[in-house]
């Protein structure tokens, strides 16, 4: 049974590789926001205006519970298999992109909890719950796009087969069904349930 356990969950050595990589490059790019942040306060300030904005258009400020759920888990599905999808466009490498976004508006947030008055443990307070889970689904992610985009460019480049990049693409779908959607929806559940509560002792 643990076996069998052990074979579902196992990741090939090149998507090892990438998910260890991207995790790096996550922490460092948080920290690099949150730098940027505490340096120029005031440049968060149109950052905020935005992510408020694109949080209203979805519905976030509307509904709770349930709904507000399912609507998180719906978002963040489709962005996160859009981070594989752009790995079949080669070259580009557009799921780094995604993940460096995504990354520096993390660190930029809880930079402009710092200074706005709120405070650093407002922040991780209410974020880490959901972001644990929400950030590895985006590390594996991110790293399946950028194992994807790999593929692409090598038969792009003629070094590989295009079949190749059949067989890579059903294993990061894979990565996706197996880890990424499990820990969506842990996510969704947190950041529903949890997160208000906690901000709310906070905000």
């Amino acid at each position: 049974m643990n076996e069998q356990s052990g074979s579902f969950f196992a990741l090939s050595a090149p998507m090892r590789e990438l998910t260890r990589i991207t995790a790096v490059s996550l922490v460092l790019l948080i920290g690099i926001g949150f730098a940027a942040g505490l340096l120029r306060p005031g440049s968060m300030d149109p950052l905020m205006v935005r992510f408020t904005d694109a949080a209203a258009e979805i519905g976030l400020y509307q509904i709770e519970g349930f709904d507000l759920m399912i609507t998180i888990l719906a978002n963040n599905l489709f962005s996160l298999l859009l981070a594989i999808a752009v790995g079949l466009v080669p070259y580009l490498h557009l799921s780094a992109l995604m993940l460096g976004l995504n990354a520096l508006l993390i660190g930029a947030l809880g930079a402009w909890y710092q200074t706005s008055g709120r405070g650093l443990f407002a922040y991780l307070a209410g974020t880490l719950p959901h972001g644990i889970t929400e950030g590895a689904a985006l590390v594996f992610s991110c790293a399946a796009g950028l194992y994807v985009c790999r593929a692409t460019t090598w038969a792009a480049g003629g070094k590989v087969e295009w079949r190749t990049v059949s067989r890579t693409l059903r294993e990061c779908l894979r990565v996706y069904t197996r880890f990424v959607v499990p820990l969506s929806i842990a996510s969704a559940a947190l950041e529903a349930f949890v997160t208000p509560l906690i901000f709310s002792r906070f905000l």
